[in-house]
């Protein structure tokens, strides 16, 4: 039968009302609701058999008598869900002893140690590198320490860390990382059109101090005591056994050589996320002072500064620039020095076929790239992208000087795979400027 006008007059304010209980009711049994402000009355931490309540604390980004919102709540079980040392981590609230006030549930479930890792990744220096050996003894006395071993091997790196971290030392704002480290890396030579190769060895302890609040959470201090051993001969890539003296720009810098490094580095991260940045930026000022037992370089400085900008246009389809510069004093030993030319520097040209013999004290390089996924599921860890891109850049020593027309360029496409335990894959066809000879890379994670 139609209802009445009257009726239903009559009705819509009995819904009204019954809107307004239903809404009341999800609030009461709600007390954090997504757009309220409450007061922190207490915070209640369950399940921590070892790790210290202090540790926890240390990971949620508020204390009792703040006042939070949801988002907060959300930050904070993220936060300990990332720091690893928990299976499973739950957070809930429930209502104070008085209105408008709450009290915090942590329930967590540790992690046992110790546990092995499989990881890949790259480096500008070494390129890509895959880690099949690590074991992790994270939280190992429930004080919030990380504490690893981890052997790796790569394109042209061989190497055994052993890294311990300890955040918040002292009960201040500061972290204290130690890594003891053992490397092995083969520098490209180009003499002429032959390509030689030439192994360096690496070793020594790394010191990293920086902190979790103001201006020293954006500042890194490493000291650092390493030594070098340069291989006193080189040899034609993929003949080990045909080797020949070093020219007169490397021969200064083979054999031993020990020594101290003091670097600062300002550092600042605003990507949404590490593995496929839609937005923000990062950015990176490093100066190094280095010592060394070498006559010819007994004391030299060092300083780079990378910047990158990442801004989605349309649905994760995101524009990424990059600049860096770079400078080192000219007579610093070649393995500190830079190069450009490959995967991982400017695509398009052989591996560090850009620079001078003996590498580069002078370093300007920039890249373009338009990232679009093929797939959306898992994002940002979906299966397929791809990427247009265009590269630049220049390096050279003193005494030749910069020059605007001596610009090394590429442009080229190429695709992302994210497979499990290696990470992403990067598979590039580049062309360079003007020649367009397809040139194949294959390597792990984003060029930046």
């Amino acid at each position: 039968m139609p209802i009445s006008i009257k009726k239903l007059i009559q009705t819509v304010p009995s819904l009204s009302c019954l809107v307004l209980f239903g809404f009341l009711l999800v609030s009461v049994n709600s007390p954090l609701a997504q757009s309220t402000t409450l007061l922190v009355e207490n915070i209640e931490i369950q399940g921590n058999l070892k790790t210290s309540p202090e540790v926890i604390q240390n990971f949620i980004p508020f204390q009792k008598g703040d006042r939070i919102e949801k988002q907060v709540l959300d930050n904070a079980t993220k936060r300990l869900k990332d720091s690893n040392f928990f299976k499973e981590v739950k957070l809930y609230t429930q209502p104070g002893s008085a209105r408008g006030q709450i009290i915090v549930y942590v329930e967590v479930k540790e992690r046992k140690w110790p546990y092995f890792q499989f990881k890949g990744g790259y480096n500008e220096l070494d390129g890509w590198y895959l880690s099949p050996i690590g074991l992790r003894f994270d939280n190992l006395f429930g004080k919030g320490n990380y504490m690893g071993i981890e052997f790796y091997f790569g394109d042209r790196l061989s190497g055994f860390d052993v890294s311990f971290q300890r955040n918040n030392i002292f009960a201040s704002n500061l972290n204290l990382k130690c890594l003891l480290f053992t490397r092995t890396r083969q520098f490209v030579h180009y003499v002429g059109e032959e390509k030689f190769l030439q192994s360096v060895g690496n070793s020594g302890l790394d010191l990293r101090i920086n902190g979790n609040s103001g201006l020293l959470k954006y500042l890194w201090f490493d000291f650092i005591l390493e030594s070098h051993n340069a291989e006193k001969d080189m040899w034609v890539a993929g003949n080990n056994d045909d080797r020949f003296e070093l020219p007169a720009e490397l021969s200064p810098y083979s054999g031993k050589n020990s020594g101290g490094r003091f670097s600062t580095s300002l550092n600042l991260d605003t990507r949404d996320q590490a593995f496929f940045p839609t937005r923000g930026f990062w950015g990176s000022f490093s100066f190094d002072q280095v010592t060394s037992q070498l006559d010819i370089a007994s004391q030299y400085y060092k300083w780079i500064l990378d910047f990158r900008g990442y801004k989605e246009i349309y649905r994760k389809w995101t524009i990424a620039l990059r600049g860096k510069g770079g400078w080192i004093s000219n007579f610093a030993p070649f393995y500190d020095k830079f190069y450009l030319g490959g995967p991982n520097s400017l695509r398009g040209y052989a591996d560090r076929s850009l620079n001078p013999l003996g590498y580069a004290s002078r370093l300007i390089q920039g890249s373009a790239e338009l990232r679009f996924p093929f797939t959306m599921g898992n994002f940002p860890r979906h299966f397929l992208s791809g990427v247009l891109f265009y590269d630049i850049g220049q390096a050279w020593s003193d005494p030749d000087k910069y020059e605007a027309g001596q610009f090394k360029t590429s442009v080229g496409y190429g695709f992302r795979f994210a497979l499990p335990f290696i990470g992403l894959v990067r598979l590039d066809f580049a062309y360079p400027i003007p020649d367009y000879d397809l040139r194949v890379h294959l390597s792990l994670g984003h060029t930046f």
